[in-house]
C-alpha cells in the first residue's frame, strides 16, 4: 500500500478522533456554561439569570450547536471502529443550521456587543469565553474543515435562517411590542438604542443569511477536496485493483470485518458507489450491497 493510501486513512481516522474530541468539548462546556447561568445572580450587563437564561439567543445557540455536536458521537465513534467516518446528510444539514445561528452570536458579540461592553467583558471573562468564543469557534471549524462529507444545498441556506428569523419574532413581540413592563421581555440586546427595531430585524435576517451563504461556499469546497481524495484513493488503491466489482467488495468487507468490535454492520454505500464508477457496472445498488454483507457475515 503507498504512502498517498496510508496518508488518506490516518486523515480520516484523525476527523473521527478530532470531530469526537471537539463534540465532546462543545457539549461539556455548553453544559457548564448553562449551569452557571441557571445559578448565577443577576449584574448590571446580564439580568437574564435563571430560568430566563433561555430567553438568550447566545444560550439557545449555544445549546442548538451542542445539541448538534452530540448527535455526531456516535458516528465518530463508529468511524473510530471501522476506520470509515462519514455523517447522515440530515446530520449534516443540522449541524450546518446550528452553526450558522452560532456564527451570527459569534459576530454579534464581536462587534455590537463589543463595542458597548468591551471586548474582555463579552469574549473573555467567565462564561463568556466559552458561549461567546470558544464553542463557536471549534464549531464553526469542525463544520467547515471535518464533517464535510455532503454538500449543503442552497436552499438549505433559507432553512438556516429560520431558527434566527423565529427568535426575532419572539423577541420583537415580547421585547418591543408587549415590553419588560407589561409582563414581557427586557429588550436585553438594547437593538432600539441603536436604530428602528425594523432596521435591527432586518440587519439580523440579512447577516444571517449572509453567514449561511459562506458557511455553504467553504463547506462545499471542502466537501468537493475530500470527495476527489475519497475517490482517488478507492479507484487507484492496489488492494481493491481487482478483475471484478463483486471481489473489490468483498476485499472491502473482509478488511472490514478484520476491524470489527461487535458492533453493527454498516454499509459503506458511498464506497460501493466509488467502485460502481470504477468498474462501470451498472448493477443494483441493492445487489452490490447484498454482496458486501454476505461477505461480512460469512
Amino acid at each position: 500500500m503507498s504512502s498517498g493510501h496510508l496518508n488518506f486513512k490516518k486523515t480520516h481516522s484523525l476527523n473521527s478522533w478530532l470531530n469526537l474530541i471537539f463534540s465532546v468539548v462543545i457539549v461539556a462546556l455548553v453544559f457548564v456554561s448553562v449551569v452557571i447561568n441557571l445559578l448565577a445572580s443577576p449584574t448590571e450587563i446580564v439580568e437574564e439569570v435563571g430560568v430566563k437564561t433561555f430567553r438568550m439567543f447566545t444560550v439557545l445557540s449555544n445549546i442548538f450547536v451542542g445539541v448538534a455536536a452530540a448527535m455526531t458521537i456516535p458516528f465518530a465513534v463508529d468511524g473510530i471502529r471501522q476506520k470509515n467516518y462519514h455523517l447522515p446528510r440530515w446530520i449534516v444539514a443540522l449541524t450546518y443550521v446550528s452553526v450558522n445561528c452560532i456564527s451570527l452570536t459569534f459576530l454579534v458579540a464581536l462587534t455590537i456587543l463589543s463595542s458597548g461592553a468591551g471586548f474582555v467583558t463579552i469574549m473573555i471573562e467567565g462564561k463568556n469565553l466559552f458561549l461567546h468564543t470558544i464553542v463557536p469557534i471549534i464549531a464553526i471549524i469542525t463544520f467547515l474543515f471535518i464533517n464535510v462529507y455532503h454538500t449543503v444545498r442552497f436552499k438549505t441556506a433559507f432553512l438556516a435562517v429560520l431558527p434566527v428569523a423565529v427568535y426575532a419574532i419572539v423577541y420583537l413581540v415580547l421585547a418591543i411590542i408587549i415590553g419588560e413592563e407589561n409582563g414581557g421581555w427586557r429588550d436585553h440586546y438594547r437593538f432600539e438604542e441603536l436604530m428602528p427595531w425594523y432596521y435591527v430585524m432586518a440587519l439580523m435576517l440579512l447577516l444571517s443569511f449572509g453567514i449561511a451563504c459562506l458557511l455553504r461556499v467553504i463547506h462545499n469546497s471542502m466537501h468537493r477536496r475530500d470527495k476527489l481524495a475519497t475517490e482517488r484513493y478507492y479507484q487507484n488503491a492496489e488492494e481493491y485493483d481487482l478483475p471484478t466489482i463483486e471481489e473489490a467488495i468483498q476485499m472491502l468487507a473482509s478488511e472490514n470485518k478484520v476491524k470489527d468490535n461487535g458492533g453493527e454492520v454498516v454499509v459503506p454505500r458511498r464506497i460501493i458507489k466509488i467502485f460502481d464508477k470504477k468498474y462501470q457496472s451498472g448493477k443494483p445498488m441493492a445487489y452490490l450491497c447484498g454482496i458486501y454483507i454476505d461477505e461480512y457475515l460469512r
